[in-house]
C-alpha cells in the first residue's frame, strides 16, 4: 500500500515558506513505519526551497510580512490555476498513492479540501484521511470530521491521531469494510459520516517513535534548521481564552521523559547535523525535576548543541534557569500576551504583569535571553490598552518580541464569545491566521484609528527586534555560527546575503 502524507500550503500562498517539518505528518509516518508499513512519503507542500524566509512569514524584523499579503493569499487560495495547485496535482499523479493523509488546521482546511478533491479527480479509488490535531505556532487545531468536505473525505482522525491511524491502515490493508471498532475515527458510510467512540488520550508519550523526518520528500536537501522542533508534552492545565491547545490535547499535562527528548535531539544531530533545537512544550518548566534532569543529561553527553524552550512567567526560578544556561540554553519564550491588567484578567491569563517583570529580570540575571509572545487586537482593547502592551514590551526589553493579532481559534472561549455576538462573523477567520490589522477584533475604536494604532504597534515591535538582533550577533558568536550552519548559510552565501537584505530592509 502506497501512503502519501501531505501538509497543505499556507505560507507559500503568501510568497513565503514553512521550512519547519510538519510534526503531525511525521508522527503519523513514524507510527505507520513502526507498524511495518514501508511505502510512505511525506510531502510538505508549504515548503519552497527557493524562498529566503526560514520558518514561515512571521518575519519579526519586518512586520509588514504579517499584514500586507491578505488579499493575495485569498486570491491564490481559491485560484485553481495557481502554480502551487498544479505542482500538488503533478506530485499526486506521479506518486500514485493508494492512501492520502491530509494534516489540516483552521488555516489550511480549504487547502486540504482542494487537495483531496484533486486526488479524487485523478483517481477516485484513492482513500483520503483528514487529521487536524496539532497546534503548531500560529496554526490552530481543528476537528476535520465536522469541518472538512465530506464529499472528498473518506476518513477523519479526531484528536490524537497516531494509534487511530495505525488501526485504520491495518484495517484497509486487510480489505476490511468495517471500521466501527476503531476509536477516534470518523468514516463515511452510505454517504454520511459515522463518528466512532472517542479514543482516550495517549498517556505514555515515550511509546511514540521519533517523528519520521527522514521520510520527508527532499529531506536530504532541507537545511538542518528545519528539524529543530522537539515536542515533549501534550495538554495544558490553564484556561487562556484564546488558546486552542485543549481542543486536541486536553487539560491534563502528559510529558515525555527527559531522556526520551534528549535521545531525539542526539539522533537528529547525528543524522541531520542540527545543532540548535526548540523545545515546543507549552510550558517546559511545568515539572521542574524533569527540566533539571533534561539539562543534566545534556551536560553529561557533552553534545555541541544549543536549545531554547517556553514557559509561563510565574514558573521561572533561579535553579532551573541556572541549569539551563550551563546546558546550552539560549532563549526562554514567555507568553507576555498583554500589558493591561484588566485585559489580562479578561483573557484568563492566570498571572500578572509583575510576574512578567520578575521573569524578565531573572532571565537576564542568568545570562539567558527572553523571547516575548504578545497579542494585540483583542475585542476589549482600545488605544490605551494596546499602548500598555507596547510599553510593557519596551520596559522588559526582550531579545525578540513575536506580536500576534488575536484570532478566534475553534473551540476557544474567545471564539464562543464572538459567535454569541455575531454567529456569522467567524466565517472571515477561516483559512486566516493573524494576517491583517484590518481584520482585528478590536471593537473600542473606529476602523481608521484601529489601523493606525495597530500598525504603529507592529512597527515599534519591529524596531525593537531589529536593534536587538544586530547587537546580539556580536555577543554570542558561537551560537550564531551554529545557527548559520543549521540555516545552510555556509553552503549558500548568496542565500545568507539575500536573507539579510530581506530582513533588514
Amino acid at each position: 500500500m502506497k501512503i502519501l502524507i501531505i501538509n497543505p500550503p499556507f505560507y507559500r500562498l503568501q510568497r513565503a515558506s514553512l521550512v519547519h517539518y510538519p510534526p503531525s505528518c511525521c508522527y503519523i509516518a513514524a507510527v505507520l513505519e513502526k507498524a511495518g508499513f514501508n511505502d510512505i512519503l511525506i510531502y510538505n507542500a508549504d515548503f519552497d526551497p527557493h524562498k529566503k524566509t526560514i520558518l514561515g512569514n512571521t518575519n519579526h524584523l519586518n512586520i509588514k510580512a504579517l499584514t500586507e499579503l491578505a488579499e493575495e493569499y485569498d486570491r491564490r487560495l481559491h485560484d485553481d490555476g495557481d502554480p502551487i495547485w498544479e505542482e500538488i496535482r503533478q506530485f499526486i499523479r506521479q506518486y500514485r498513492p493508494d492512501l492520502l493523509f491530509l494534516s489540516v488546521f483552521s488555516t489550511t482546511l480549504t487547502a486540504g479540501n482542494k487537495i483531496a478533491k484533486t486526488a479524487k479527480e485523478l483517481d477516485p479509488a484513492i482513500k483520503t484521511v483528514f487529521e487536524g490535531c496539532t497546534n503548531r505556532g500560529l496554526h490552530c487545531a481543528i476537528d476535520p470530521s465536522t469541518n472538512a468536505d465530506v464529499s472528498v473525505m473518506d476518513f477523519a482522525l479526531r484528536k490524537e491521531p497516531e494509534v487511530t491511524a495505525v488501526e485504520l491502515v491495518q484495517a484497509l490493508a486487510s480489505k476490511s469494510n468495517d471500521f466501527s471498532k476503531i476509536k477516534g475515527l470518523s468514516w463515511k458510510k452510505n454517504g454520511g459520516m459515522v463518528h466512532n467512540e472517542d479514543r482516550p488520550p495517549l498517556e505514555d508519550l515515550d511509546w511514540l517513535p521519533f517523528p519520521a523526518r527522514h521520510l520527508l520528500y527532499g529531506a536530504e536537501k532541507t537545511p538542518p534548521h528545519s528539524f529543530q522542533g522537539i515536542y515533549g508534552s501534550r495538554g495544558c492545565p490553564f484556561d487562556c481564552v484564546f488558546c486552542g491547545c485543549h481542543t486536541s490535547w486536553g487539560y491534563k499535562p502528559r510529558l515525555r521523559s527527559a531522556k526520551n527528548m534528549v535521545d531525539e535531539m542526539e539522533s537528529v544531530y547525528r543524522r541531520f547535523g542540527t545543532r540548535y533545537f526548540y523545545i515546543c512544550d507549552d510550558i517546559f518548566f511545568i515539572q521542574k525535576d524533569r527540566a533539571l534532569e533534561f539539562c543534566d543529561l545534556l551536560l553529561r553527553r557533552r553534545l555541541p548543541l544549543f536549545w531554547s524552550a517556553q514557559t509561563r512567567a510565574e514558573m521561572a526560578d533561579d535553579k532551573t534557569l541556572s541549569m539551563m544556561k550551563k546546558a546550552g540554553g539560549q532563549h526562554i519564550a514567555v507568553g507576555v500576551e498583554v500589558g493591561n491588567p484588566g485585559i489580562r484578567e479578561l483573557i484568563k491569563k492566570g498571572n500578572t504583569v509583575d510576574d512578567v517583570r520578575r521573569c524578565a529580570k531573572l532571565i537576564r540575571k542568568h545570562g539567558l535571553y527572553m523571547v516575548a509572545f504578545c497579542m494585540v487586537g483583542l475585542p476589549w482593547e482600545g488605544t490605551k490598552e494596546i499602548r500598555d502592551t507596547v510599553n510593557l514590551i519596551k520596559e522588559i526589553k526582550p531579545y525578540i518580541v513575536y506580536p500576534y493579532l488575536a484570532t478566534p481559534a475553534a473551540g476557544t472561549e474567545l471564539a464562543d464569545f464572538l459567535a454569541r455576538k455575531n454567529p456569522q462573523g467567524l466565517a472571515e477567520y477561516r483559512d486566516r491566521c493573524h494576517i491583517s490589522t484590518a481584520s482585528s477584533l478590536t471593537e473600542g475604536i473606529d476602523a481608521e484609528e484601529k489601523k493606525r494604532v495597530l500598525d504603529g504597534a507592529m512597527e515599534e515591535f519591529a524596531r525593537i527586534n531589529r536593534k536587538s538582533l544586530l547587537l546580539d550577533a556580536l555577543k554570542r558568536p558561537r551560537f550564531y555560527m551554529a545557527l548559520a550552519h543549521d540555516m545552510g548559510f555556509f553552503q549558500n552565501p548568496g542565500f545568507f546575503l539575500g536573507y539579510l537584505r530581506e530582513y533588514l530592509e
